[in-house]
């Protein structure tokens, strides 16, 4: 919301909180719905991000040298760092090149770290990792020194 207005600004914000407080009739009767059926509901998206985390081992394993992980217990995103200790964010950036999308550690507070998501539904995923994979064994780590 952009408002020039400071007390225009505040009116419109304690609206907004009055408003939103609460759901709709309408949204709380279909979040029913969905918790009833939570395994239609989420069934194709737990099926593609298990079959997804499977690939990722994978690749991680074929990796390792490189990339360090701890296997994600739940959700849809894996925070793996970089084995060699140096800021993640070049190493995302060089990937984004290649079209391969990472959040860096540095916005997590964990700069060797990186976020990846693995719920892309087709192939997609593996096609990623396929570019992933090519961009990590370039990659010319910068070894640090304590």
């Amino acid at each position: 919301m952009i408002e020039h207005d400071p007390r225009c600004r505040q009116q419109y914000w304690t609206a907004r909180a009055h408003f939103s407080v609460s759901n709709t009739t309408t949204g709380e009767i279909l979040s029913e719905i969905a918790i009833r059926n939570c395994d239609v509901v989420l069934g194709k998206t737990q099926e593609v991000a298990s079959r997804n985390l499977k690939l990722l081992d994978e690749f991680m394993a074929e990796n390792r040298n490189a990339l360090g992980w701890i296997p994600p217990q739940g959700g849809m995103t894996a925070f793996p760092w970089l084995v060699s200790g140096e800021d993640a964010r070049p190493f995302c950036q060089g990937a984004a090149d290649r079209g391969v999308l990472l959040a860096p550690g540095d916005c997590f507070d964990a700069p060797s770290h990186f976020r990846l998501g693995f719920a892309a539904a087709g192939d997609n995923f593996s096609q990623a990792l396929d570019r992933f994979g090519s961009f990590v064994r370039s990659w010319s780590p910068k070894v640090v020194t304590a």
